[in-house]
């Protein structure tokens, strides 16, 4: 039989590693735990960075634009003057101008899906006192979107 101070050494021995494993593995949570705060910091003060980088940007161009004092008047002009050749395109058909708008028009013949031709012609037909708002839109988007964007 093994004598009691035997199993007693060998138990202690056990009971020793077991505890040196744990705190093996409780320093590595703490390692892991520090690794994690730091890459958090890390992150929050490149985003710190990022927001301080963003504000003088902006600030920057904020300065340019209130450098130059024909900036504004330039961009009123422009707006008023695609607005007056809205108002001119509106008015054109009072006066009687005429108004191409395109069409698209299928050409040649299909037999049997064995033949076949077709093809897709834009054609412009001339209309009378009709206005083309798609053209309007468009120039409206285009003002309104560089007017705002710029101020």
């Amino acid at each position: 039989m093994i004598p009691i101070e035997v199993m007693t050494m060998a138990g202690g021995a056990a009971m020793g590693h077991v505890f040196k494993l744990m705190s093996a593995a409780q320093e590595a949570k703490k390692q892991q735990q520090e690794m994690m705060i730091n890459m958090m910091r890390a992150k929050t003060e490149e985003a710190d960075a990022a927001s301080t980088r963003a504000t003088a940007a902006a600030d920057a161009a904020a300065n340019r634009i209130g450098n130059d004092p024909f900036a504004k008047m330039t961009r009123r002009i422009f707006v008023l003057a695609v607005v007056a050749m809205v108002f001119i395109y509106l008015l054109a058909p009072a006066f009687g101008v005429q108004v191409a708008v395109p069409v698209e028009v299928q050409k040649g013949f299909n037999f049997l899906g064995i033949i076949d031709t077709t093809k897709t012609v834009t054609e412009y037909i001339t209309l009378n006192s009709v206005v083309s708002f798609n053209e309007i839109w468009i120039t409206f988007l285009a003002a309104g979107s560089f007017y705002l964007g710029k101020s």
